[in-house]
Formats: C-alpha cells, sequence, structure tokens
C-alpha cells in the first residue's frame, strides 16, 4: 500500500496483518482523488472508519489542511500511527486528529465540537449495518459543509438509499465489487 500521488508520492503505508481491515485498492483510491481533484486543496478531511488511514493519507499528501482520522478499532488506530510515523507528522501536529470511538460517537462528537467537512470519505467494513444509520447521523449532524462531499464506499451488493435525510446520492462508480456512492445536500 502506498501513496498514489502529491508531497509523499511513493510513501510506502504499514499494511494490516490478517483480514480485519480491507484498505482500499490503488484503483479505487486513483478514481476517487481524479473526481474530487483539487477539492481536497485546503479541505478539512474526514476519514471515518479510517481503518489503515491509506485515503486520508492520499489527502494529506495531495494537499488537505487537516485530516481526521476516526476508527474505533485499536489495531487500526495503531497502524495511523504507526502511519504517521512514516510521514513524520504525530496527533500534536494541527493538521492530523486521530480519534478512537465508535463511528455514530464519533459524528456525535464532532458535531458537539463544531467540527466541519468538506470532504468525507466512509468505508466500514462491508458486512456491517452502519450504512443507513450513519447516513441519517451525517446529514443531521451537519458536520459535512453544505456544500461538501460525502463519499461512501460499499460493496456493489449494498442497497444504499437515494436519499437519507437532506442527503442525496448523485453519483455512483463501480470498481470490480466496489461502489463508490457520492452524496451532497440537496
Amino acid at each position: 500500500m502506498r501513496v498514489i500521488a502529491g508531497q509523499y508520492k511513493g510513501r510506502q503505508l504499514t499494511t494490516p496483518k490478517g483480514a480485519n481491515v480491507r484498505p482500499t485498492s490503488d484503483r479505487v483510491k486513483e478514481s476517487v482523488f481524479s473526481i474530487i481533484q483539487d477539492r481536497v486543496i485546503d479541505a478539512n478531511f474526514l476519514d471515518l472508519c479510517a481503518g489503515t488511514g491509506n485515503i486520508g493519507f492520499e489527502a494529506l499528501s495531495r494537499g488537505a489542511k487537516q485530516v481526521t482520522f476516526l476508527d474505533n478499532n485499536l489495531s487500526s488506530i495503531r497502524l495511523i500511527e504507526q502511519n504517521l510515523q512514516v510521514f513524520g507528522l504525530d496527533q500534536s501536529k494541527p493538521e492530523v486528529q486521530l480519534i478512537r470511538v465508535d463511528v455514530l460517537h464519533g459524528i456525535n462528537q464532532l458535531h458537539q465540537n463544531s467540527a466541519t467537512f468538506e470532504l468525507i470519505y466512509f468505508d466500514p467494513p462491508y458486512d456491517s449495518n452502519l450504512y443507513n444509520k450513519c447516513l441519517s447521523h451525517i446529514s443531521d449532524s451537519r458536520i459535512l459543509e453544505t456544500s461538501g462531499i460525502l463519499l461512501v464506499e460499499h460493496r456493489k451488493q449494498t442497497d444504499l438509499p437515494i436519499l437519507s435525510g437532506k442527503l442525496c446520492c448523485y453519483r455512483k462508480k463501480q470498481y470490480g465489487d466496489t461502489c463508490l456512492s457520492f452524496y451532497r445536500y440537496e
């Protein structure tokens, strides 16, 4: 697993042992950043269910102002901490925030702290029942800025709603078994 482009291009990231974490493939990652292009520059970026932090590190490399990594799994948090060291970063830097909490509580916590993001990447375990609950929470909490984009990675068989609260799915892309659904406020 490596960073594809930007300031940290080519840096190798520590990968997980076992199958508990499923890093986003380079093909999907490259497509994501090709679609959002310059929107990542100077953006506040949330890597929700961050796993290895693969997507968040790509956002940092491509010019995100600040990246928040949120995950509940202690092994994932330790992996992200190791990968921060690869970048010469740690949690004391303003451009990085690492939060260990389950995703629903994390969304509430971010809302209570008045955090907002131009870009949110949400990639929970494919077999989880988190998709609809989190879409609704994100819509209600308004942690996504009014003109922001929520990208949801999921298995192609996962049936996500077109509308969730005030969020509307306006685009879908498929890469083999992986799909990306793009949401924004109506």
